[in-house]
């Protein structure tokens, strides 16, 4: 019984992370499109410090959720003592959370800059 309940536990903070993710995903596309606008203002105009700093802030959030997602694996702490695998879901749903904090913040500012 104990087991199940320790199962059950993993699997709700698998579900938590994934959902992050989930909901975190989609916005690459739109990370691409904002990326490609700052990136023609900033060839041509006087505020294109302002433009280059937004495209890195997009920039980083990309590449911080391609990174996540090539070093999370759920599967590799299967078998491992309860107290590790929550440890591990907990650091990876932090990670996940920032992502998704970073994400958002940087397309606010790019659409606001952008005039979107």
């Amino acid at each position: 019984m104990a087991c199940n309940k320790a199962e059950d536990k993993q699997k709700i903070m698998i579900d938590e992370v994934m959902a992050i993710h989930d909901e975190v995903m989609p916005k690459m596309d739109q990370i691409m499109s904002l990326k490609s606008s700052l990136d023609s203002i900033a060839k041509v105009s006087p505020d294109s410090l302002k433009a280059r700093q937004l495209y890195v802030a997009l920039d980083s959030a990309d590449i911080k959720m391609m990174d996540w997602m090539e070093n999370y694996d759920s599967e590799s702490v299967k078998g491992k003592p309860e107290s590790e695998v929550m440890k591990y879901l907990a650091d990876e749903k932090a990670k996940i959370s920032d992502v998704k904090t970073l994400t958002n913040k940087s397309i606010e500012e790019a659409k606001a800059f952008l005039g979107k």
